[in-house]
């Protein structure tokens, strides 16, 4: 697998849905993600603040990646809930950080956790379930 714009080895690139929000996989260690934004206007909702959807969706493409990472190699994890509280606005033009950390990985069920920061300040936070599907 070849490493695009100096990423770690290891660290996958996003997929199509991610890659067109235009989010970054900056780093996977001992359990913790972190995946970063730059929201645009073309992010915004009519009030000009970053729409939740997007939020969410940073939320939870972090949260799965941090879930992924404490299963066995082959293993699916996918969301089955995701609770999200937001907590301030985030204005575009300025990068979201969002860590995301996996809680527990069963034999069924994984859970994960994720926050997103701009500018220092907490923006949004998850919490989230996850379906432990073994592939093969």
């Amino acid at each position: 697998m070849s490493v695009p714009h100096g990423l770690a080895p290891g660290v996958p690139t996003p997929g199509p849905f991610s890659a067109l929000l235009g989010f970054r996989y900056v780093s996977l260690t001992d359990g913790v993600a972190h995946v970063e934004g730059d929201p645009g206007p073309e992010h915004c909702n009519g009030g000009g603040i970053v729409h939740g959807g997007y939020l969410s969706s940073l939320l939870d493409t972090t949260s799965g990646w941090a879930a992924h990472s404490g299963l066995p190699a082959g293993s699916a994890a996918p969301h089955v809930q995701l609770s999200v509280q937001y907590v301030r606005a985030a204005l575009p033009g300025s990068t979201l950080v969002c860590l995301g950390r996996v809680v527990t990985a069963g034999r069924r069920i994984a859970s994960a956790e994720a926050e997103i920061t701009q500018d220092g300040k907490v923006i949004a936070r998850a919490i989230t379930s996850h379906a432990v599907v073994s592939r093969g």
